[in-house]
């Protein structure tokens, strides 16, 4: 059973929706400082190799995921919209770069990732659309439960400093 991904892995649009107990700045921040993400994103804490971010519409972000002596695996995309703590939109798209130079990225996909208040946390649902492949499809959704189970965990640990936060 999966607890983020509320449709099935397969489906055309694939949504995803947690709860964090951290601020909507917060949770934008873990979605946009590269030294956050790091440490959330990919199938372990800390198993992206690098991550870059030029957040502004137009923009363009990248993650290292592995790399080798023969390529390097990652995902890339484009800033559609960008609403400070609210939204972001983006293109995504799976990229491998061989030794040689030569570089094969995938057909791109969209993401939407919307947070929301809710009491002392935040509530975000991410849209993972345009996706071409049925093989690519459920592969995301299994992708995106990793990392919703990942950012859970980056969260739970900012709780003692949160609690600190708001007794002052």
């Amino acid at each position: 059973m999966l607890k983020f991904v509320k449709t099935e892995p397969c489906d055309e649009t694939i949504v995803v929706e947690g709860y964090f107990a951290v601020t909507p700045a917060q949770m934008f921040e873990a979605w946009t400082n590269p030294e956050i993400i790091k440490k959330w994103f990919g199938r372990r804490p800390n198993s992206l190799h690098s991550a870059e971010v030029d957040l502004r519409v137009g923009g363009a972000w990248r993650f290292l995921k592995s790399s080798d002596k023969e390529k390097a695996v990652g995902f890339e995309g484009e800033y559609f919209e960008i609403e400070l703590n609210r939204k972001l939109v983006f293109s995504w798209s799976l990229s491998v770069t061989f030794v040689d130079g030569v570089k094969e990225l995938k057909p791109a996909s969209r993401v939407e990732v919307v947070f929301s208040p809710n009491g002392v946390g935040t509530n975000v649902v991410l849209y993972h659309s345009s996706i071409q492949t049925d093989q690519d499809r459920c592969g995301f959704g299994g992708g995106w439960e990793i990392a919703f189970s990942s950012l859970a965990g980056f969260c739970q640990s900012l709780r003692p400093f949160n609690a600190l936060q708001r007794n002052r």
